[in-house]
């Protein structure tokens, strides 16, 4: 089969995610996990998942809607139990192995469930082509960087790996960068439809951000980010606009070395959910959760469902517990009904966290902590 029909046929796979593009140090602080935590999170590219365990939660539901995504994430638990940090690093960072068969074959495989064995067992080509690089909305962000690069010129990736600090970062984006980025093209490609589709998934929030100048705030996050963080430091910015991953001393939590030890038994740990969140949630038992990471799916939820959401959070997280959310709305969604009483924004935490995100991509971090006290019964 030829490279061409290999990346045609990987684009069925039915993966979305690849890696989460969401700052970790962001969920670090504001899930604030502590040894034996119970944890709920969305599990998409699983890197959240697997973050909490090694941040000591002592159970973690990793909740889906998409097989696929479950899938993924039943190999990278195979992954850390079987294979050494290079290895983890080649196949999960760079996304790319030649040699991705055979570590398949050999060890990962006979630690799958029959399912997740008749799913890669037709799709673990993917990390031969490129794992990050073989769906459409990698295959959009791979299109993006690929334009930034352009736009940069051969002085971007040098910029990038040697400015001394983010002062001068800061300074090189503002003198060279900026102007090229952001001109009349890139706002008005950033205001199409056909180009938001590719990368906004949801057809609620493309209507959000065509209605709310996407090109606008996405230009002050993005100024805002290269103001405060190194990008060579940045696992989420780097692969974009330099077109490599970050150094595995800065990749997600899991990835790293040192994280190794606390990943051995995260295949107990972690339960795989397939289903909606919200009727996971609205089944748990009272009191099931320390924290939950909802990543930005409220943004995705209608109303009657948002409703129900905010209803089981308030009865499945446990007091003292702490619920996140991420949204590129200008007024995110919040509790409603007897949840607003329960799930109280921590107004002054969100706006740090809002502020420390490094993705570039949301308007607001939202945390909320659920009261020790009953709220008062209506007269």
């Amino acid at each position: 089969m030829t490279l061409l029909r290999r990346r045609l046929r990987a684009l069925r796979s039915g993966i979305v995610f690849t890696r989460v593009f969401e700052d970790h140090e962001v969920d670090r602080r504001a899930l604030a996990i502590e040894r034996d935590d119970d944890v709920l999170v969305i599990a998409s590219a699983g890197d959240k998942a697997l973050d909490a365990v090694a941040w000591g939660a002592g159970t973690v539901v990793a909740v889906d809607s998409n097989p696929a995504q479950l899938h993924l994430l039943a190999l990278k638990l195979a992954a850390v139990r079987s294979l050494d940090p290079d290895q983890l690093i080649e196949l999960f960072s760079e996304g790319r192995s030649p040699g991705a068969r055979a570590i398949y074959r050999g060890q990962l495989r006979p630690l799958l469930d029959q399912r997740a064995c008749r799913y890669w067992d037709r799709w673990i080509g993917i990390f031969e082509t490129g794992l990050h690089v073989h769906h459409p909305l990698g295959l959009a962000m791979a299109s993006a960087g690929f334009g930034l690069r352009v736009l940069g010129g051969s002085l971007l990736v040098p910029a990038i790996m040697r400015v001394p600090d983010t002062a001068a970062q800061a300074r090189a984006y503002e003198r060279v960068f900026r102007r090229r980025f952001w001109n009349p093209v890139t706002r008005w490609l950033l205001s199409r439809t056909l180009v938001l589709r590719s990368v906004v998934l949801d057809p609620q929030e493309r209507t959000a951000l065509g209605s709310e100048g996407f090109a606008g705030w996405l230009e002050t996050r993005v100024s805002h980010v290269v103001a405060t963080s190194l990008i060579r430091e940045n696992p989420y910015l780097m692969p974009i606009l330099a077109g490599r991953p970050a150094d595995p001393r800065f990749e997600v939590p899991w990835l790293r070395a040192e994280s190794q030890g606390r990943l051995s038994d995260a295949s107990v740990r972690v339960r795989l959910v397939e289903g909606s969140v919200v009727d996971v949630l609205a089944a748990a038992p009272a009191a099931a959760y320390d924290a939950v990471d909802l990543s930005n799916v409220p943004d995705w939820l209608g109303e009657a469902d948002r409703l129900r959401l905010w209803d089981a959070l308030g009865r499945a997280v446990r007091p003292g517990g702490r619920v996140l959310l991420r949204s590129v709305f200008a007024a995110p969604p919040a509790p409603r009904g007897r949840a607003a009483g329960l799930l109280i924004h921590d107004a002054p935490l969100s706006a740090e966290l809002t502020d420390a995100e490094r993705t570039g991509i949301y308007r607001s971090v939202v945390l909320f902590r659920r009261t020790v006290a009953e709220p008062a019964a209506e007269p």
